[in-house]
């Protein structure tokens, strides 16, 4: 495209652009640059995510220098189909014949997890099936495996992880094997497995994450530090400047950092989520009801646009508690359902050692709910959190009002009713039955309160997970707050 005729002076580039959007009207708001190569990259990458949209270039460039050397090897290059040659076709039916015999839940998920860095379709897929047929085009990944090959792999181990049906499971695995083989990718196929089996390749929504740490000598101080997952797919965060900041502050600064992620998550649909990893101390404050656009008239609550969940600073510097956490995460993940250890403090004859024997002694238990908030002192939970946190448990659920109502636990039954997968849609859900309410039952209603710590060991973004590190200075990590 740099060196078809007319597109190296700006002007040209701007009626290239108006004629895609005749026909893709989402290339009207494309970016710029003062650079023609990046503008052409721009150009380029708006027509290769929407349907279609490569087809439409070749068309537009065919009219706009026709005939000429260039657009003839872009044409070319676009109508290609090296992949269909790779796998013959009944190769891919059998592959896929196999995928439809193995419901999984999340197929979105690993879509993401496969496509890598590939445009993602416009519509979410609801079955592995759907997930294939969109990778089944698309080119080999620099280590030499087909995307198709990458899903394959994700479904075998999510099969085996959920007790899918073995027959299934073993027929999806001899088929990648033979393809390795064939298509000598053993190599390759290898290291994609240790990088599953490690939890490194686990697909994550595009998201970003709101780090505080107490910073200096001043109890009021935080330094804020954020990262970005820009797409879904492998956990790939990007880290921002850290800021300095003030409690009272830190509404308004995420806020901006929310306005500012928008406009890398505006290039296409999606459903991103907010996770905020802080101290013990201020796992209590309702993060979700930060407010957005809060100076114009259609202000609302974060957690009416995003799934917000709470994650646990000290856990995450605490490599001691990792591979706990690791071993409940993998059993959360794996289940058809969310297996809870109820909090018995304030109950007649509670033992709080035996309460933490029995979670230490069964991994199956991979949530807790507790009865009070996470506060120190007599009426408060914090030493229950924090014995569950080195447990090694992901999730907990709990009220922040001093005493929980009644309907609590059948409230609480209800929402760990169903996998993980759809638990941040299910909380997102009640929080926004809260807010909008009649104004009577607004402040009374269960998900204005309800707060949530959904924890994934395998999107780390401190410097624990690189212990030769200095804490100070690596990836934002701060570490004041002390490992507890």
């Amino acid at each position: 495209m740099c060196a078809v005729s007319g597109l190296d002076a700006p002007g040209g580039r701007d009626l290239l652009i108006d004629m895609l959007s005749g026909r893709l009207p989402e290339l009207a708001n494309v970016r710029r640059h003062d650079r023609k190569r990046h503008d052409i990259l721009e150009i380029a990458r708006a027509c290769w995510q929407q349907p279609a949209g490569l087809s439409v270039l070749v068309d537009t460039l065919q009219v706009y220098d026709p005939g000429s050397i260039p657009v003839l090897r872009i044409v070319e290059l676009v109508s290609g189909s090296p992949v269909l040659a790779v796998l013959p076709d009944a190769e891919l039916r059998r592959a896929r014949t196999l995928l439809g015999r193995l419901p999984y839940p999340d197929a979105q998920g690993l879509l993401y997890a496969a496509a890598g860095d590939l445009p993602l379709p416009v519509h979410p897929v609801t079955s592995l099936q759907e997930a294939f047929d969109f990778l089944a085009g698309a080119n080999a990944r620099p280590d030499g495996l087909l995307p198709v090959l990458v899903l394959v792999e994700h479904a075998i181990a999510a099969g085996t992880a959920a007790d899918a049906d073995r027959q299934v499971v073993d027929g999806l695995r001899g088929w990648i094997d033979d393809q390795s083989t064939r298509l000598d990718l053993v190599k390759p196929l290898e290291a994609l497995r240790s990088q599953i089996a490690r939890g490194a390749a686990e697909p994550a929504p595009a998201c970003l994450v709101v780090q505080l740490s107490r910073h200096g000598m001043s109890s009021d101080e935080y330094l804020l530090s954020h990262w970005r997952q820009r797409r879904p797919g492998s956990w790939r965060p990007e880290r921002g400047e850290d800021r300095i900041v003030a409690l009272d502050d830190v509404e308004a600064a995420v806020e901006q950092l929310v306005e500012s992620v928008e406009e890398d998550w505006g290039e296409q649909p999606g459903r991103p989520v907010l996770e905020f990893v802080l101290p013990l101390h201020l796992l209590n404050r309702p993060m979700e009801w930060l407010p957005t656009a809060s100076h114009s008239p259609s202000a609302t609550a974060l957690c009416l646009d995003y799934p917000v969940a709470l994650r646990s600073l000290e856990r995450m510097r605490a490599r001691r508690y990792h591979r706990r956490w690791r071993n409940r995460w993998q059993q959360l993940a794996a289940g058809p359902r969310i297996v809870c250890h109820w909090d018995t403090t304030g109950e007649r004859g509670h033992d709080p050692e035996q309460w933490n024997s029995a979670l230490a002694a069964d991994e199956r238990l991979v949530s807790v709910a507790l009865t009070g908030p996470p506060l120190p002192g007599p009426g408060g939970r914090q030493t229950t959190l924090e014995a569950a946190l080195q447990a090694g448990v992901p999730l907990a659920v709990w009220d922040r009002r001093p005493t929980p109502p009644g309907d609590f636990r059948k409230r609480v039954d209800r929402l760990l009713k169903g996998t993980v997968a759809e638990l941040p849609q299910r909380v997102k859900k009640l929080r926004s039955e809260a807010a909008t309410a009649a104004a009577p039952q607004r402040d009374a209603h269960a998900g204005r309160h309800l707060a949530v710590l959904l924890d994934n060991p395998n999107r780390m973004v401190d410097w624990s997970e690189y212990p030769a590190s200095d804490p100070g200075g690596v990836r934002g990590g701060h570490d004041d707050e002390g490992t507890s």
